[in-house]
């Protein structure tokens, strides 16, 4: 099974190649070119072709001739091999290249004293238990915008100060007193909500 993430088509080449199809045949035929796609070829066995085109044996033995010229040798639709070919060697190379990519990293990291197999991420080790310099170990305050500690800034009327606090959605009960502070300019952010 090939890994292909897609059936490159054109639908004006597909539209002009079947135009003569009925729905049955356009049908056989699309799922036969899918299977193609997929293995790179189809099966010389008349049953195998029928159960991929999803016709009985009787069907297919009336459907085949004309599914056969669209084709061709060794049911092998021409452009659509070209195609593939193109497609699958593309992938090939991406494969490679990501191949000799990781490797040049993985030695880059083996090599390296800081950014060893037993550090590295890609070994799923992510390592939390690294010590910060000297002049950082001690605790940064934390400064999440939620958890700020600010003032308020005092607001010029009630009116004001009732329109700030439904904001913040205060809860309603307590908006005497979060008024009084928020006009003295004493009420900080944590106290809101």
């Amino acid at each position: 099974m090939t890994v292909l993430p897609f059936i490159s088509q054109s639908c004006g080449d597909v539209l002009a190649e079947t135009a003569h199809l009925s729905a049955e045949e356009f049908g056989a035929y699309q799922l036969l070119t899918f299977a193609f796609w997929q293995h790179g070829a189809l099966p010389d066995d008349d049953q195998r072709l029928a159960r991929i085109a999803r016709v009985t044996p009787e069907r297919w033995a009336e459907l085949k001739d004309t599914l056969a010229e669209l084709f061709g040798i060794d049911w092998a639709p021409e452009r659509l091999a070209k195609r593939r070919n193109e497609v699958e060697a593309a992938h090939l190379t991406n494969v490679r290249k990501g191949k000799k990519g990781a490797q040049k990293r993985w030695q880059k990291a083996a090599d390296s004293p800081t950014i060893g197999p037993v550090n590295s991420w890609a070994n799923g080790n992510h390592n939390h238990n690294h010590r910060a310099p000297a002049h950082e170990e001690e605790a940064l305050p934390y400064t999440h915008a939620r958890t700020r500690d600010d003032l308020i800034p005092r607001p010029r009327s009630e009116a004001d100060g009732l329109a700030i606090l439904q904001r913040h959605e205060a809860f309603p009960g307590d908006y005497d007193m979060l008024l009084s502070k928020l006009m003295r300019g004493e009420l900080h952010q944590s106290e809101i909500g």
